[in-house]
């Protein structure tokens, strides 16, 4: 999903209005201090977990489903408004073969290339006061079904089937993209373009317009797939010891280099755009958005000789881009579908139609004459969204994970303490940086430094007192310092590195120390942002009318909040995503079962192995441990059964498996998805050799 419409028209665009190459300053601090490590977060958990993004943050704790959910939420909005575009390419593609559009594109300048997609594809000549929406253009709708149609179908058979496709999809745009490389930078005015987008370095832009920051890890989220869940859901479906941190950095650094080549390629159009219509300065012909991927880059293409085979392999192009994003993020929300128990009943065909029919209903909106309107309203506040989840996922990693150990062991006042200190200190001194007009940058940082040491001299003494409470454990205060700010997230880090590589040092300093605090910061930054008359721009956005465009947008990031909100004080109300069993239901996630075989009187070494799922009374699920010994002792094998409903009379425990669903067949016992228990179902006994526990060696 890391390469789409994003890396096209809304990277170079974003370059050229924040200074140039100056964007590139906060877009690398984006890409390699926020963007990587939560890429690699993303991809590890669900790689571990083998699950989506309710099920991997569930599992760290139970009140934060909601965060998954919020992220799915995030990543279904995006499809829906991201959909329409792609309908509006297949139109556009389609409509390349009239007449009409032939006769249309004849040496038409930038201008009404854009005005043709505008009135003609969207239909916006017909808005009415304010802007708002009068029709849906109904031509639209067919080509919306048609889409959301060519999405099910590829999805429907599997992430292998999609895998395949992908190679299509993702493949030929990479080699398009250099055939419009290399013809536009060998057009006349190029070099003017491409000094506007790459040659400019205005520094003054990164103080003048604070902003600039929070859009370009907006920008990084939103290109690289983080938040949305994609990444985790991807991740659930590769082998638990994919190496993560390689696949990390292959997928970030070659998304970022696709957005560089691809704005040289637009900006190297551009300049020839505005050589050919004779225009004053490249301000006069550069769009940003959808003005430039419907608008002045196809009026481009038109100008060359054969134009309009030019336009028709742009339109494919972008339709290829598009679709590939579009199975990314709609696997995302069937991961996580599949991962519930209500998934579990019902075929993948079934998820895939009810998921694409409701994109399809939800998308109609954008198929009225305002449908642009509507599509950048809530791209705008979707950014809120992300950087709220970005926070919320740091935050659970490098701070929640661990938390109950940390309270155990040092108590909960300094673990609460430094949570308040470190946050609360970030929240004070953003109102002052944000919330007070005038240059209060450095009353900014007296706040902050002033309530941080506060707080850190408060911690300070108790972790003193705690040295003289226990003489016994002979703390020291270095000692005590990394329990607190630092053991919960190696320990994250320590576990996931046993399955999916090992994991740089840094990563979890930054998880837990770095990428929190600079997502708040960045969260109260953009909520802050002003318009042209002074205005906050949550809730003014772009001088749209407050109903139905502005309360639409809110409404979208008060219920993703919601969301979060309600799994931490609610948390039972998501029980019903998470993918363990229900009650009198036997399900096994397997927590390291690769390592080693239990298996009666065999001589088989048994290191570590174990198959848990938490233990509640009367739940029905099956606990199976075995400690460090050696198979041919019975005694190692013991099996936990703490609801009477665990086993009846069968000798096999109904084992659902995470993605292909129950293993009940005599004919799936080869692929050793099951767990053999004797009838019983009760403590084995160590003196019987008849009662055993058997776990299979090659379990996935």
């Amino acid at each position: 999903r890391s390469v789409g419409f994003g890396n096209i028209w809304r990277f170079p665009a974003l370059a050229y209005e924040y200074g140039g190459g100056a964007f590139f300053v906060p877009y690398l601090f984006a890409l390699f201090v926020v963007g990587i490590p939560l890429l690699l977060l993303e991809i590890a958990m669900g790689q571990f977990h083998q699950s989506g993004d309710v099920g991997v943050f569930g599992s760290i704790h139970t009140k934060l489903r909601g965060v998954g959910l919020a992220s799915i939420m995030c990543g279904f909005f995006v499809t829906v408004y991201y959909v329409p575009l792609i309908s509006w390419v297949v139109r556009g593609f389609v409509e390349s073969f009239t007449g009409e559009m032939r006769s249309e594109w004849d040496d038409i300048s930038g201008s009404e290339a854009v005005a043709y997609f505008y009135d003609e594809v969207i239909g916006m000549s017909t808005l009415g006061e304010d802007n708002k929406p009068t029709r849906i253009v109904f031509v639209n709708v067919i080509y919306l079904g048609l889409t959301w149609a060519i999405i099910g179908s590829c999805v429907a058979f599997g992430i292998k089937w999609t895998g395949r496709i992908a190679y299509i999809t993702m493949g030929l745009p990479i080699v398009l993209l250099l055939v419009f490389l290399a013809r536009a930078v060998t057009l006349p005015g190029a070099s003017e373009g491409i000094q506007a987008y790459i040659g400019t370095w205005d520094m003054n832009i990164l103080f003048d317009r604070p902003d600039v920051w929070s859009t370009a890890v907006s920008q990084i989220f939103f290109s690289l797939g983080v938040t949305f869940g994609v990444m985790t859901a991807f991740g659930s479906h590769c082998p638990r010891k994919s190496p993560a941190v390689e696949n990390s950095i292959i997928i970030a650094v070659s998304n970022s280099a696709f957005s560089l080549i691809s704005g040289f390629a637009v900006f190297g159009s551009l300049g020839y755009l505005k050589y050919y219509e004779g225009a004053d300065s490249l301000d006069d012909v550069v769009k940003s958005g959808p003005s430039l991927l419907f608008g002045a880059y196809p009026s481009v293409l038109s100008t060359l000789p054969g134009g309009i085979y030019w336009v028709r392999l742009l339109f494919l192009n972008l339709f290829l881009l598009g679709i590939d994003s579009a199975f990314a993020l709609t696997e995302a929300v069937l991961t996580v579908v599949k991962d519930t128990v209500i998934g579990r009943r019902v075929t993948n065909k079934q998820i895939v139609f009810g998921t694409t029919s409701l994109g399809f209903l939800c998308g109609i909106v954008y198929m009225t004459d305002a449908g642009l309107i509507f599509l950048d309203t809530v791209d705008f506040y979707v950014n809120f969204i992300m950087i709220l989840i970005g926070f919320s996922k740091s935050f659970s990693a490098g701070w929640i994970y661990g938390m109950e150990e940390q309270i155990k062991v040092l108590g909960a006042k300094p673990v609460y303490a430094y949570i308040i200190t470190t946050f609360g200190s970030i929240m004070v001194a953003s109102l002052a940086w944000f919330g007070i007009r005038g240059d209060t940058t450095l009353w900014g940082f007296v706040v902050f430094g002033m309530t941080y040491g506060s707080g850190i001299y408060y911690i300070y003494r108790l972790l003193q007192e705690k040295m003289m409470e226990e003489p016994e454990k002979n703390w020291t205060m270095e000692s005590l310092r990394y329990e607190l700010t630092l053991r919960n997230v190696d320990n994250l880090k320590d576990t996931l590195a046993d399955f999916v590589g090992p994991i740089p040092a840094i990563w979890a300093v930054l998880i837990k120390h770095v990428i929190p605090p600079v997502l708040l910061i960045l969260f109260f930054n953009l909520a802050h942002a002003q318009t042209n008359e002074l205005e906050s721009e949550f809730g003014n956005y772009n001088g749209y009318a407050t109903w139905p465009y502005q309360i639409i947008g809110v409404a979208v990031v008060f219920l993703a909040c919601a969301v979060v909100l309600l799994g931490v004080f609610k948390p039972q109300l998501y029980e019903c995503l998470s993918f363990d069993a229900e009650e009198g239901e036997h399900t096994i996630t397997y927590v390291d079962a690769e390592r080693g075989t239990t298996y009666k009187l065999e001589p088989d070494v048994v290191n570590e192995t174990k198959a848990v799922v938490k233990e509640e009374e009367g739940s029905g699920y099956v606990k199976l441990e075995d400690e460090k010994g050696t198979a041919s002792k019975p005694a190692a094998a013991t099996t936990t059964a703490p609801s009477d409903k665990t086993i009846e009379s069968s000798g096999y425990v109904e084992l659902k498996d995470q993605k292909a669903g129950t293993t009940t067949s005599d004919e799936q016992v080869e692929t050793n998805d099951y767990v053999e228990i004797p009838e019983k179902g009760r403590d084995v006994s160590p003196e019987s050799s008849d009662e055993f526990v058997k776990i299979p060696k090659n379990i996935p």
